[in-house]
């Protein structure tokens, strides 16, 4: 029983719960995003991002929020995963996030 708790979804060949990809290592995510198994991750990357706009203006912007939802997000996603492959997904996404919507220039 406690082996399963460490165990990491993506890594057990279990499904990923659209709640838990926030949880889900960086190498979990890159191993997904070989298997095109990306849609819990789209998902949750979604509600997260809802959720940041609904509480922060400079974020609750619809340029920028598709930018983030764009092959652009995705590519600063597989980057910071790459570099940290142990970090969760939730800390890549709000990486993701820091440099869409607070970078100058962006």
């Amino acid at each position: 029983m406690l082996a399963a708790l460490f165990c990491d979804v993506a890594h057990c060949g279990a499904e990923i719960p659209t709640n838990m990809a926030g949880n889900v290592s960086c190498a979990g995510y890159l191993k997904a995003r070989l298997e095109k198994k990306t849609l819990p991750f789209e998902l949750w990357l979604s509600g997260y991002l809802t959720g940041l706009a609904t509480y922060d203006k400079k974020i609750n912007n619809v340029a920028k929020l598709e930018i983030a939802n764009s092959e652009t997000g995705t590519v600063l996603l597989e980057s910071y995963c790459k570099r940290h492959p142990q970090e969760s997904y939730q800390i890549a996404a709000r990486e993701m996030a820091r440099t869409v919507f607070y970078q100058p220039g962006r």
